[in-house]
């Protein structure tokens, strides 16, 4: 047994813990790597998934005009104004 922030853990315990943190490591890593930031426009962009890495992790803000969160809304949709 080892002592980890004053809670006594097992070693089964600290195994559970590491496998975990890899795991989710790997995760971000793997979604990290789905795209890049080499697009700069809706046209660009393949997806809104995509277009919302760009907006989320490159910083993109030109893609949501609007500023509700929902970059590119001819792609992820979004609230459209109905025209009278």
């Amino acid at each position: 047994m080892e002592l980890i922030n004053s809670t006594i853990v097992s070693g089964d315990q600290v195994k559970k813990y590491f496998f975990l943190i890899i795991l989710c490591s790997l995760c971000s890593f793997s979604s990290a790597k789905e795209f890049d930031c080499s697009k700069r426009t809706c046209k660009e962009m393949d997806s809104c998934s995509e277009a919302r890495y760009h907006l989320e992790q490159c910083g993109l803000s030109r893609l949501d005009r609007d500023n509700d969160g929902i970059p590119c809304e001819s792609i992820c949709g979004g609230n459209r104004k109905k025209k009278k």
